[in-house]
């Protein structure tokens, strides 16, 4: 199942990687290509407004203006300053060729600047309106042609021309590194899908481990109960003139078995509802100090059924922000662990205090303890140190679960310590109010 997931999510990941490539690529050459052609463009468009020829000029054997020199080669010269500053984004030679309306040529001179057949080309384009390219032989130009006023009857139209072929040359070599760059980038999109496929797939696969053992320790602590119900009541189905003092006893072990399943499937209830978490809060300011007391009065007639003593030491008032409910919920389950787990004559110290650091409620046990090995885990889903003993005594491996849960939404933090026959301190740390 896992490596079908991870087949989809690299595929998915290389995908999405690989088109944001392409994209930044494409746009990257966009931007180039708009950013220098256009400002081209603007140079272009500048020079021939500030770069007209007058009338005169057209009788001139040779009219080249070369925008990078400031000069103009004729009688008629612009100055340094007007050419240099026609354009602010681009400084570059624009040479102006003039044509006579029926496609003459005036300005002979030019063909030392560029070849007859490349001038003919030039030539058969002077009414296109608008900049546009013309490519010959691996050159690329730049022209803009532009009507004669009246103030020169002999020329048709100036036609602007700027050599852009090494622009040309800069922008498709940055076009050929881009492919190759978007083709060895398909290569490392596979490569970080499949690794960020397998980061995905880490807490899936965990929670499905941790869902596929939750199911496993459900199904088998609900075995054990149902078992003895079973059992209990084919004991019972093969007396059947027996009365009910006769079968009290099974009777009494199949009422107890229903109460711990009842217990056990309302703690699996609560859990799937933190899981999922629909199970919402009431927060509202509670004085905890009163809620232990109150708990601690509870479990006093238990305790003394089994000779345990257990003694207080609040000291004063505390409050927290938090849900009144869950947070006896929390007392009751801890409680009930100190009070099980601790043998006849033991004691059982509850206490509350407002600290630096919050307000910290502890509940401390004779009981048997716990070693080190297994104290890391108690608070993990049907744990139980001793197995056996937790049966007997009614215990699911739920509370501690539950409690941590109760703990975290309320801010806080829940501790253990132990140690085998020293007993077991569980310190649960709240924020004040």
């Amino acid at each position: 199942m896992f490596q079908k997931t991870k087949i989809k999510l690299t595929l998915l990941n290389a995908t999405v990687l690989f088109l944001i490539l392409t994209v930044l690529g494409a746009s990257l050459n966009l931007y180039l290509r708009t950013t220098i052609i256009g400002g081209i463009d603007k140079a272009m468009q500048e020079r021939s407004a500030m770069m007209r020829p007058a009338t005169t000029m057209v009788a001139k054997p040779f009219m080249v203006y070369s925008g990078a020199a400031g000069l103009a080669i004729s009688d008629a010269r612009l100055s340094v300053a007007t050419i240099s500053s026609a354009s602010s984004v681009f400084v570059r030679n624009v040479d102006v060729i003039v044509w006579s309306d029926d496609g003459k040529l005036l300005n002979p001179g030019i063909t030392y600047s560029y070849p007859k057949k490349l001038l003919q080309i030039f030539g058969r384009s002077v009414q296109k309106e608008g900049l546009y390219s013309i490519s010959h032989k691996g050159a690329v130009f730049r022209l803009l042609n532009v009507p004669a006023d009246d103030n020169d009857p002999e020329a048709g139209y100036y036609q602007y021309v700027s050599d852009i072929s090494s622009e040309i040359s800069m922008l498709n070599t940055i076009l050929t590194l881009i492919i190759v760059g978007i083709i060895f980038g398909a290569g490392i999109s596979i490569l970080a899908g499949l690794y960020l496929a397998k980061r995905a797939l880490v807490p899936i696969r965990s929670s499905w481990e941790k869902q596929q053992q939750f199911m496993a320790d459900a199904s088998h602590e609900l075995r054990t109960p149902l078992a003895v119900l079973q059992t209990h009541t084919e004991l019972l189905l093969r007396h059947p003139e027996h009365t009910i003092e006769d079968d009290s006893r099974e009777i009494s072990t199949m009422l107890k078995e229903i109460k711990r399943m009842n217990k056990l499937v309302n703690g699996l209830l609560t859990l799937s509802q933190t899981d999922a978490d629909h199970l919402e809060l009431q927060m509202k300011p509670v004085r905890i100090d009163l809620l232990v007391k109150g708990a601690a009065k509870q479990f006093a007639p238990l305790a003394a059924m089994k000779d345990i003593a257990i003694s207080t030491d609040i000291r004063q008032e505390t409050t927290v922000n938090g849900d009144e409910e869950r947070l006896q919920q929390l007392l009751m389950i801890v409680l009930d662990n100190a009070v099980k787990y601790t043998q006849p004559n033991g004691r059982v110290r509850v206490s509350c205090l407002g600290t630096a650091a919050g307000i910290v409620v502890q509940i401390q046990d004779t009981g048997p303890g716990l070693s080190k090995e297994e104290l890391p885990f108690i608070f993990e889903r049907f744990y139980r140190g001793d197995k056996t003993r937790g049966r007997t005594a009614g215990g699911t491996g739920l509370g501690l679960s539950i409690a941590k849960w109760i703990v975290s939404r309320h801010g806080g933090k829940i501790e253990a310590d132990s140690a085998l026959h020293q007993g077991t301190t569980i310190k649960m740390t709240f924020p004040a109010a």
